[in-house]
Protein backbone atom coordinates (compact mmCIF):
# COMPACT_ATOMS: atom_id res chain seq x y z
CA UNK A 1 0.00 0.00 0.00
CA UNK A 2 3.01 2.53 0.83
CA UNK A 3 6.62 2.37 1.81
CA UNK A 4 5.69 3.56 5.52
CA UNK A 5 3.30 2.03 7.99
CA UNK A 6 0.27 3.26 7.76
CA UNK A 7 -2.81 2.71 10.55
CA UNK A 8 -4.97 0.09 10.03
CA UNK A 9 -8.45 1.55 10.41
CA UNK A 10 -9.82 -1.50 12.12
CA UNK A 11 -7.29 -0.52 14.57
CA UNK A 12 -7.24 2.93 14.83
CA UNK A 13 -7.78 4.59 17.67
CA UNK A 14 -7.92 8.17 19.67
CA UNK A 15 -7.48 11.43 16.57
CA UNK A 16 -6.84 8.89 14.05
CA UNK A 17 -10.19 6.87 14.56
CA UNK A 18 -11.74 10.37 14.60
CA UNK A 19 -10.47 11.35 11.24
CA UNK A 20 -10.40 7.92 9.43
CA UNK A 21 -14.28 7.45 10.92
CA UNK A 22 -14.98 11.43 9.07
CA UNK A 23 -13.83 10.49 5.48
CA UNK A 24 -15.44 7.33 5.50
CA UNK A 25 -18.64 9.50 6.28
CA UNK A 26 -17.56 12.03 3.89
CA UNK A 27 -16.00 9.86 0.87
CA UNK A 28 -17.39 6.26 1.20
CA UNK A 29 -14.33 4.68 2.43
CA UNK A 30 -10.76 5.50 3.10
CA UNK A 31 -8.42 6.59 0.16
CA UNK A 32 -5.01 5.41 0.97
CA UNK A 33 -3.19 8.62 -0.03
CA UNK A 34 -5.09 9.13 3.37
CA UNK A 35 -4.35 6.27 5.02
CA UNK A 36 -0.22 6.78 4.09
CA UNK A 37 -0.80 9.96 6.15
CA UNK A 38 -2.52 8.33 9.29
CA UNK A 39 0.82 8.75 11.47
CA UNK A 40 -0.28 12.45 11.57
CA UNK A 41 -4.03 12.52 11.83
CA UNK A 42 -4.24 16.72 12.13
CA UNK A 43 -2.21 16.96 9.15
CA UNK A 44 -3.95 14.19 7.90
CA UNK A 45 -7.53 16.49 8.77
CA UNK A 46 -6.12 19.63 7.61
CA UNK A 47 -5.44 17.72 3.94
CA UNK A 48 -8.74 16.47 3.94
CA UNK A 49 -10.15 19.86 4.73
CA UNK A 50 -8.13 21.89 2.12
CA UNK A 51 -9.02 19.33 -0.29
CA UNK A 52 -13.47 18.98 0.27
CA UNK A 53 -12.60 22.79 0.00
CA UNK A 54 -11.01 23.19 -3.30
CA UNK A 55 -12.85 20.26 -4.74
CA UNK A 56 -15.76 19.33 -3.38
CA UNK A 57 -17.44 22.42 -1.80
CA UNK A 58 -19.06 25.42 -3.86
CA UNK A 59 -16.43 27.46 -5.82
CA UNK A 60 -15.38 29.90 -8.64
CA UNK A 61 -14.40 26.67 -11.21
CA UNK A 62 -16.76 23.98 -12.21
CA UNK A 63 -16.24 20.42 -10.99
CA UNK A 64 -15.64 19.64 -14.14
CA UNK A 65 -12.86 21.91 -14.35
CA UNK A 66 -11.89 21.46 -11.08
CA UNK A 67 -11.48 17.53 -12.17
CA UNK A 68 -9.85 18.48 -15.36
CA UNK A 69 -6.97 19.79 -13.51
CA UNK A 70 -6.55 17.11 -11.11
CA UNK A 71 -5.51 15.03 -14.00
CA UNK A 72 -3.88 17.28 -16.02
CA UNK A 73 -1.42 17.92 -13.10
CA UNK A 74 -1.45 14.10 -12.15
CA UNK A 75 -0.52 13.23 -15.69
CA UNK A 76 2.43 15.77 -15.83
CA UNK A 77 3.20 14.81 -12.51
CA UNK A 78 3.29 11.13 -14.18
CA UNK A 79 1.19 10.17 -10.83
CA UNK A 80 -0.77 6.92 -11.61
CA UNK A 81 -2.55 7.19 -8.27
CA UNK A 82 -4.18 10.69 -9.33
CA UNK A 83 -4.24 10.14 -13.28
CA UNK A 84 -6.36 7.89 -12.74
CA UNK A 85 -8.48 8.50 -9.19
CA UNK A 86 -9.52 11.95 -11.08
CA UNK A 87 -9.94 10.46 -14.55
CA UNK A 88 -12.58 8.37 -12.79
CA UNK A 89 -14.06 11.15 -10.76
CA UNK A 90 -14.54 13.07 -14.10
CA UNK A 91 -16.47 10.76 -15.70
CA UNK A 92 -18.22 10.57 -12.83
CA UNK A 93 -18.83 14.25 -12.32
CA UNK A 94 -19.96 14.61 -16.09
CA UNK A 95 -21.88 11.29 -16.51
CA UNK A 96 -19.96 10.30 -19.49
CA UNK A 97 -17.67 7.19 -19.66
CA UNK A 98 -15.61 9.48 -22.79
CA UNK A 99 -15.01 12.35 -20.49
CA UNK A 100 -10.83 11.29 -19.95
CA UNK A 101 -10.47 11.06 -23.92
CA UNK A 102 -12.32 14.38 -24.39
CA UNK A 103 -9.84 15.84 -22.07
CA UNK A 104 -7.05 14.87 -24.08
CA UNK A 105 -9.02 16.13 -27.09
CA UNK A 106 -9.57 19.08 -25.32
CA UNK A 107 -5.64 19.22 -24.70
CA UNK A 108 -4.07 18.47 -28.11
CA UNK A 109 -6.30 20.37 -30.29
CA UNK A 110 -6.68 23.85 -30.98
CA UNK A 111 -10.56 23.26 -31.77
CA UNK A 112 -12.43 22.42 -28.92
CA UNK A 113 -12.69 25.42 -25.93
CA UNK A 114 -10.66 28.47 -25.66
CA UNK A 115 -11.46 28.38 -21.86
CA UNK A 116 -10.36 24.88 -21.13
CA UNK A 117 -7.20 25.05 -23.27
CA UNK A 118 -6.36 27.96 -21.81
CA UNK A 119 -6.99 26.55 -18.12
CA UNK A 120 -5.43 23.10 -18.76
CA UNK A 121 -1.80 24.85 -20.40
CA UNK A 122 -1.38 26.73 -16.95
CA UNK A 123 -1.52 23.69 -14.94
CA UNK A 124 0.64 21.95 -17.18
CA UNK A 125 2.70 25.11 -17.32
CA UNK A 126 2.80 25.58 -13.48
CA UNK A 127 3.53 21.76 -12.65
CA UNK A 128 5.97 21.72 -15.29
CA UNK A 129 7.68 24.56 -15.60
CA UNK A 130 6.42 27.19 -12.77
CA UNK A 131 9.44 29.44 -12.87
CA UNK A 132 8.67 30.36 -16.50
CA UNK A 133 5.12 31.23 -15.03
CA UNK A 134 4.56 35.35 -15.93
CA UNK A 135 2.05 37.85 -15.74
CA UNK A 136 1.29 36.63 -19.64
CA UNK A 137 0.21 33.56 -18.45
CA UNK A 138 -2.50 35.26 -16.49
CA UNK A 139 -3.51 37.31 -19.10
CA UNK A 140 -3.92 34.65 -21.34
CA UNK A 141 -6.45 33.00 -18.98
CA UNK A 142 -8.45 36.47 -18.66
CA UNK A 143 -8.52 36.57 -22.49
CA UNK A 144 -10.88 33.88 -22.80
CA UNK A 145 -13.18 35.05 -19.63
CA UNK A 146 -11.65 33.50 -16.60
CA UNK A 147 -11.75 36.17 -13.36
CA UNK A 148 -9.01 36.36 -11.22
CA UNK A 149 -11.15 34.68 -8.44
CA UNK A 150 -11.01 32.06 -11.15
CA UNK A 151 -7.67 32.50 -11.79
CA UNK A 152 -6.70 31.64 -7.82
CA UNK A 153 -8.55 28.55 -7.60
CA UNK A 154 -7.06 27.09 -10.74
CA UNK A 155 -3.10 27.79 -9.06
CA UNK A 156 -4.70 26.62 -5.89
CA UNK A 157 -6.02 23.16 -7.31
CA UNK A 158 -2.88 23.15 -9.70
CA UNK A 159 -0.81 23.36 -6.77
CA UNK A 160 -2.49 21.15 -3.87
CA UNK A 161 -2.28 18.66 -6.66
CA UNK A 162 1.48 18.89 -7.46
CA UNK A 163 1.36 18.44 -3.33
CA UNK A 164 -0.65 15.48 -3.44
CA UNK A 165 1.14 14.07 -6.06
CA UNK A 166 4.37 13.93 -4.66
CA UNK A 167 3.04 12.63 -1.37
CA UNK A 168 1.94 9.39 -3.57
CA UNK A 169 4.99 9.13 -5.15
CA UNK A 170 7.29 9.62 -2.37
CA UNK A 171 5.40 7.12 -0.34
CA UNK A 172 4.52 4.76 -2.71
CA UNK A 173 0.93 4.55 -2.24
CA UNK A 174 -0.45 2.38 -4.38
CA UNK A 175 -3.95 2.63 -6.42
CA UNK A 176 -6.78 0.82 -4.53
CA UNK A 177 -8.37 -1.97 -6.73
CA UNK A 178 -12.19 -2.07 -7.88
CA UNK A 179 -14.66 -0.92 -5.36
CA UNK A 180 -11.81 0.46 -2.97
CA UNK A 181 -11.27 3.27 -5.47
CA UNK A 182 -15.31 4.90 -5.92
CA UNK A 183 -16.09 7.38 -3.46
CA UNK A 184 -19.29 9.52 -3.14
CA UNK A 185 -19.14 12.61 -5.35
Amino acid sequence: MTWIKCVDPKKAAGRTKQVYDRIQKERGHIANIFLAQSLDPDVLESHLDLYVTLMIEPGPLSREEREMVAVIVSAANRSAYGAVHHSEALETVEKDSEALYKLVKEFATKHESPRHKALLAYAAKLTLDPKEITEDDIKDLRDVGFSDEEILRANLIASYFNFSNRIALGLGVELEEGKARTYKY
